[in-house]
């Protein structure tokens, strides 16, 4: 097993599970209600937590998240951050191998 191989196994083996993937982000959104006695008509308002996520074309989901969901929310991003960031590492270890065959190819 080349080096190259041994490092992608490695790569691999520290992923979150992939069922855990989540592409988006949580947005904290601070709203007034309009009503005229309520405090956030002179404070900052009320405190709103969506998840969105934004398709090709433009369209963006939000979903309103409860804030029990958000740490849950949040791991998912991480995994879904963690795979493009191994999916990034395996090319460039690719590179490296193609690189490496190359020469021994020239030898």
């Amino acid at each position: 097993m080349t080096r190259e191989r041994e490092r992608q196994r490695r790569v691999l083996a520290k992923l979150p599970p992939l069922e855990e993937v989540l592409r988006g982000s949580v947005v904290v959104r601070w709203l007034r209600c309009g009503k005229p006695g309520c405090h956030c008509a002179s404070s900052e308002g009320h405190r709103a937590i969506y998840f969105c996520v934004t398709f090709p074309g433009g369209k963006t989901e939000q979903i309103s998240l409860p804030a029990e969901f958000v740490p849950q929310v949040e791991r998912g991003i991480a995994a879904y951050h963690a795979w493009w960031a191994a999916v990034e590492k395996l090319s460039a270890l690719n590179r490296a191998e193609i690189r490496r065959q190359r020469q021994l190819r020239k030898r």
